[in-house]
């Protein structure tokens, strides 16, 4: 992972062919490829690129593409080999605040870690960034030129949680639908994400809230609550706080105040 900024222009070509590479706009204006990236959403570099940046802030990560394609193939139920993403993806919803929140535990743990990293924790880090890319991302082997729905019971747990994630389920539900036990689902969970699935499934709806409430266009925080799937409002305001250093109420006022 690496930040750049910039109060000038930059223009050239980014090539993309020896890693997966992901970008996404903090400030400023860019066009990758003829396509004029949002603010705060992950765009994926495919093969050479033109790019152009403006006065700007922007995060990239690059994940080693071997890894990419071994945790597709082990997802998707195929041989690993070389991917195809749809292109000019760019998600919204459940799949990007699962998204944000692998960056934000891989960064988290980043940050805080001093010395060198093992390469075995290397990996497993590349991993998990490959897992959030494939939640965010619709690809397919080169050759098939269609989505498939996960084979993997992990994939199919989370699909199922981002499929439903404004209707109260609990870890039995999540576990039937990747056919999977309660025991073995929590211990995936805790390999692939470092969290049980419910712990997984309330990160995922404090950042889907987060994203609603610094939209502008959220009336209140209850109407917030109930669309990701929150009932208990106290609670909701305890966990976001936590989560993000604010109440849901602050982040909603700031938001009304920037677009009034």
């Amino acid at each position: 992972m690496e930040s750049t900024s910039s109060t000038g222009t930059i223009r050239g070509e980014v090539d993309a062919t020896a890693a997966v590479m992901i970008v996404w706009l903090k400030a400023g204006h860019a066009v990758v490829g003829g396509q004029q990236l949002p603010i705060g959403r992950p765009v994926l570099y495919t093969g050479r690129q033109q790019v152009q940046w403006d006065r700007f802030q922007k995060d990239v990560m690059r994940i080693d593409q071997a890894i990419v394609e071994h945790v597709a193939a082990e997802r998707g139920g195929w041989e690993p080999g070389p991917l195809e993403f749809k292109p000019n993806h760019v998600p919204d919803g459940a799949p990007l605040a699962a998204w944000w929140l692998m960056v934000r535990t891989i960064a988290s743990e980043i940050l805080s870690t001093t010395g060198e990293v093992s390469l075995d924790r290397e990996r497993e880090l590349a991993a998990m960034a490959a897992e959030g890319l494939l939640t965010a991302i619709p690809h397919w082997p080169v050759g098939r030129r269609s989505e498939q729905p996960p084979e993997s019971n992990v994939g199919r747990a989370e699909a199922f949680m981002l499929d439903n994630i404004a209707t109260p389920i609990t870890v039995n539900d999540v576990a039937a639908a990747a056919g999977m036990s309660a025991r073995g689902l929590q211990s995936a969970f805790q390999r692939v994400h470092q969290t049980t699935p419910l712990g997984y499934l309330r990160a995922v709806r404090l950042l889907m809230a987060r994203q609603q409430l610094e939209s502008g266009a959220a009336t209140s925080v209850s109407d917030v609550a109930r669309a990701v799937g929150i009932v208990h409002l106290g609670r909701f305001a305890a966990a976001y706080r936590e989560a993000f250093g604010e109440l849901p109420g602050e982040t909603l006022r700031a938001a009304n105040d920037t677009n009034s």
